[in-house]
């Protein structure tokens, strides 16, 4: 293994070159700021992300999937109001700075900002006691425009973009054997992300969000948000598994599934139904109903008319 490299040097070879352009980005990585030329009429959303070695990620996962995981991650805040992804920043806090690990890191970090679109605009490295990645993004809305989670109106329609479990299902492989990237844990580490359909519901949906840290704590956020109940069926909801599985409420309450959960009118149903595919989610329909509050913000799970309980909503963060 080759001599650890300079804080400045690896910026040079891992971070510099090989990401995606774009034309308003003025001055990106290697400066003391990034400055970015807005398109006229936009305003810019941002948000950021960290995620934990050992917490979010196991320790010994290999160092390109934490990278495009990470990315994943937080861009998917990015669909959950609408805007088009401009660019990201990434702060790294390394144990040590050994080759063979930032390369990697550099690696998957790539090819996910290409999948995705994204220009790397700079950021920061620094040593510590734990891995840490943190990812900032940022995009473009239209003027007065952008998804929030406190528009959902009694009347209208509960939608989600595809089934809810798969990530939660994966954990425990993921775990013990952090390196297997294959079909059995790909909804971990390689989570879809619906930049291009969230952008499409700008002028479609009410309310949205995505799903993080599971389905009933998330709409729990829009109910209480909007000051309204979400009702939402059983059978509609697309899960990992069947109802008569042992683990399907944990597809309810398992997060990491970064699909979109959103309101919308009755009246603009055909119209998601055609976005939806053009964008290929084959899965996304109906979950259920916004209704008066009963309380403040309630999801309620009903099948065949029966309110069923769950001991677990979703992840807790503290």
């Amino acid at each position: 293994m080759s001599a650890n490299r300079s804080e400045f040097d690896l910026i040079r070879d891992a971070f510099a070159s090989g990401y995606p352009e774009a034309e308003h980005v003025l001055l990106g990585v290697g400066d003391d700021c990034s400055v970015v030329a807005p398109p006229s009429d936009t305003t810019l959303a941002q948000s950021i992300d960290t995620q934990v070695a050992g917490v979010h990620f196991p320790q010994d996962a290999p160092a390109h999937l934490i990278a495009g995981r990470a990315l994943r991650c937080a861009a998917s805040d990015l669909a959950a109001v609408g805007a088009v992804g401009q660019g990201f920043h990434l702060a790294l806090t390394l144990p040590d700075n050994q080759n063979d690990f930032i390369d990697d890191f550099a690696r998957g970090l790539r090819d996910t900002a290409k999948a995705l679109n994204l220009p790397l605009l700079g950021g920061d490295t620094t040593s510590g006691k734990q891995l840490i990645v943190t990812v900032a993004v940022q995009g473009w809305l239209p003027l007065e425009q952008g998804l929030k989670r406190h528009k959902a109106r009694p009347g209208q329609d509960v939608w989600l973009t595809g089934p809810v479990g798969h990530a939660a299902l994966a954990l425990p492989t993921v775990l013990a054997n952090p390196a297997q990237d294959d079909e059995h844990t790909a909804a971990y580490y390689h989570p879809d992300v619906h930049l291009a359909f969230g952008h499409l519901l700008l002028s479609l949906a009410s309310a949205a969000i995505d799903v993080s840290d599971g389905l009933l704590q998330d709409a729990h956020h829009i109910a209480r948000a909007s000051g309204v109940d979400l009702s939402l069926d059983a059978q509609q909801i697309p899960t990992a598994v069947s109802q008569e599985h042992p683990q399907w409420n944990a597809c309810l309450s398992g997060g990491d599934d970064y699909q979109l959960l959103f309101t919308a009118s009755s009246s603009a149903r055909d119209r998601i139904r055609a976005c939806a595919l053009t964008a290929g989610l084959e899965h996304c329909g109906i979950i259920g109903s916004v209704h008066e509050a009963t309380g403040d913000g309630r999801v309620i799970v009903q099948q065949n008319g029966q309110e069923l309980t769950f001991e677990r909503t979703g992840y807790q963060h503290f």
